[in-house]
């Protein structure tokens, strides 16, 4: 008799870590969870207005992508990039492109998604992203979690980027994965990274 009970508790245990429970609201961050981190800012933002690097094309600058571990944190990764007046864009083309082979991270970015577009206009990046962005998420709510912060973070790293807002095929979505509520505009959650 007490075997069946513990085996009916283990199971209802687990089905309540897998998805929200209906009616449930799925995650939702601190409003102003973590602020700007510093450490982490491009080696150069003069000029970086609406997410634009300054000075000459063609050279070099400095941007920080994040990606996960297998702990569940984001990772801050220092990576050059080709100088271009659509520093945003560039940036996150790279973070779709996933972390080097053999850095021990792991891409937050669905395969075969793609960038369709991306604007800043009063500190918010509205970023717009294929359908693969949902369609071949891995899903669970932590790869989910993983997945829009290290898009926000990425894009937060830019002094004109307070907020990001990420569509789906130019619509806005609820959810991802059905844990988190993405149909507004995110700010940067710090808590989520970890040093290396």
């Amino acid at each position: 008799m007490f075997s069946g009970v513990a085996v009916l508790a283990l199971v209802l245990f687990l089905c309540g870590c897998t998805a929200p429970a209906r009616g449930e609201k799925p995650y939702v961050p601190a409003g102003e969870a973590g602020g700007r981190d510093t450490s982490v800012m491009p080696g150069d933002t003069a000029g970086a207005g609406q997410g634009q690097a300054g000075g000459e094309p063609g050279k070099a600058v400095t941007v920080v992508l994040y990606f996960s571990d297998d702990r569940g944190y984001l990772v801050a990764v220092k990576k050059e990039i080709p100088r271009t007046q659509a520093i945003a864009r560039a940036t996150i083309e790279e973070l779709c492109r996933g972390p080097v082979s053999g850095s021990g991270l792991n891409p937050t970015i669905p395969p075969g998604t793609r960038l369709k577009d991306i604007n800043i206009k009063d500190g918010v990046a509205t970023v717009d992203f294929s359908r693969e962005l949902k369609t071949k998420h891995w899903g669970g709510s932590s790869g989910e979690l993983l997945t829009v912060y290290s898009i926000v973070n990425t894009l937060t790293q830019f002094p004109s980027v307070q907020k990001v807002q990420l569509l789906v095929e130019g619509e806005r979505q609820q959810t991802l994965a059905g844990h988190m509520d993405i149909s507004r505009p995110l700010q940067r959650d710090s808590g989520l990274i970890r040093s290396r």
